[in-house]
């Protein structure tokens, strides 16, 4: 977010969300509440099928691609692991591993495409041997966590697919664990060249997300866990920059466990995207036993929410409640949860894919598969009013004429709008009595009062809006 010479800040067509206070100077009567997304009945969209999978993470990459009229999709398989099958009871034992196989585990990156984002299809590409055949979705082996940017900026063919992923260990021990953060290049997303100075990092851990460019810091950024460093071996959050995708920094904590978490909490890894010009974080967050050991390997893993106005200083958001929790005992995702690493937009609707486990963390015999989850744009935290009347009121920003539109819900009640200048006065015909109050459900309804159809009049002035609400939720406001 921009401002103007005297600080004020200037909203543009941005939607305003309700995450953070960064917009709320005053309120009474309503309350910030978390929603989170709705699983998708169908769950899981996708399980192991072939001995190069063995189970199925999604640490790794969905978009729909428009270039290519399709989503894609790259995720972690365990060759190795053995292939999750249904039980006769699933309430008693939903998946059953038919074997497992710890000396002979591969990771591997495999690739998928969709039509409607639900429906995914593995074809052969014959791009990686496996086992002698190259009959097979893999695009890379050997590799852990590997998320995929397609780079625009790029000039080069040959580098317009980047990923960064952490080089995986081998069986027979030659390439063990440890060896840090690499990054390789694809001109299509399927052929990758690994950079032949890898690693570009060998001080952070094994778990880490690509935002990619960031026009707000001109740089790649990547959101990384620096466990193995400076004797401090609480799971947390460190972010790295590049100029070149070459040459990275050494990560800097960002985000760590603090006295609000459980003992035993640790923070295992951290998607970032930018949505509506904010950072918002998927934040691993790993309920570990808090057993008095070194390194705490064995619990489940949620998905909280964590927001910040400029990649670096991050706040924890919706009272720190899991924004996609695990499900109960018996569920496909009782153990962990962990994110793809930006949702996808959908008409009025996000859809966030993840991966889920029967099986905590540091447990074998758990499966693994791709689910997902939908969610209502901008529908991450509302304002919400019950039966009696609350309001809130935004701090003052530049308004740029247009009209005032907000995603909002009041069925059995209703939203009205003041606009007050910026010392607080109301501006003549913007009242509550001049306004036509909402009362429907939509992700984007234009306000109006009386003969004022928009904010024309007022463009140029510094602004504040005061909403009242009654029975109902209000997600976002922006200009139009």
């Amino acid at each position: 977010m921009t401002t103007n010479k005297a600080g004020t800040p200037i909203i543009g067509s941005n939607r305003q969300l309700f995450i953070d206070d960064h917009m709320i100077e005053e309120s009474q009567g309503v309350a910030r509440v978390l929603n989170q997304p709705s699983k998708y009945v169908g769950n899981p969209i996708m399980i192991a099928l072939y001995p190069w999978e063995g189970a199925i993470w999604l640490y790794g990459t969905v978009w729909n691609d428009d270039d290519e009229g399709q989503f894609r999709m790259w995720y972690q398989g365990q060759a190795g692991m053995a292939i999750p099958q249904m039980g006769s009871d699933f309430s008693d034992s939903p998946w059953n591993h038919i074997g497992f196989d710890p000396t002979n585990l591969l990771y591997t990156v495999g690739y998928a495409t969709s039509n409607d984002g639900i429906f995914w299809n593995r074809e052969n590409l014959g791009v990686v041997e496996y086992k002698g055949s190259r009959n097979n979705n893999l695009v890379m082996t050997d590799v852990c966590f590997a998320n995929v940017i397609k780079d625009t900026r790029e000039q080069d063919p040959d580098r317009l697919y980047k990923s960064i992923f952490w080089q995986s260990g081998t069986p027979d021990g030659t390439n063990n664990m440890g060896e840090g953060v690499s990054v390789a290049f694809s001109p299509d997303g399927l052929h990758w060249t690994k950079y032949e100075n890898n690693p570009v990092l060998t001080r952070s851990s094994d778990n880490h997300m690509l935002l990619g460019w960031d026009d707000l810091h001109n740089k790649y950024v990547g959101y990384f866990r620096p466990t193995l460093h400076e004797g401090n071996m609480t799971r947390r959050i460190g972010r790295s920059v590049s100029e070149d995708f070459e040459n990275w920094t050494d990560p800097i904590d960002v985000l760590a466990p603090d006295e609000k978490d459980p003992p035993g909490t640790e923070l295992y890894g951290m998607p970032v995207f930018i949505y509506e010009g904010m950072y918002i974080g998927l934040l691993y967050v790993y309920h570990a036993e808090p057993e008095e050991k070194q390194i705490r390997f064995y619990g489940p893993v949620d998905i909280q929410l964590a927001v910040s106005r400029d990649g670096i200083a991050w706040e924890r958001a919706g009272d720190r409640v899991p924004f996609i929790p695990n499900g109960p005992v018996g569920s496909i995702d009782m153990g962990e949860i962990y994110a793809a690493l930006a949702p996808v937009v959908m008409g009025e609707e996000l859809w966030f894919y993840y991966s889920a486990s029967t099986a905590d963390h540091g447990d074998v015999g758990g499966a693994s598969y791709a689910c997902l989850a939908k969610l209502r744009r901008d529908g991450f935290v509302s304002v919400n009013a019950g039966d009696q009347s609350g309001y809130l009121v935004t701090k003052p920003f530049l308004c740029q004429g247009g009209t005032l539109a907000i995603n909002a819900s009041a069925k059995g009640g209703d939203i009205g709008v003041t606009v007050l200048d910026e010392s607080g006065i109301q501006y003549p015909g913007y009242s509550r009595q001049d306004c036509a109050l909402f009362d429907g459900d939509s992700t984007k309804h234009l306000m109006s009062w009386r003969e004022k159809l928009s904010l024309e009049e007022l463009k140029g002035s510094n602004i504040r809006l005061k909403f009242y609400l009654r029975n109902a939720k209000l997600y976002s406001f922006w200009q139009d």
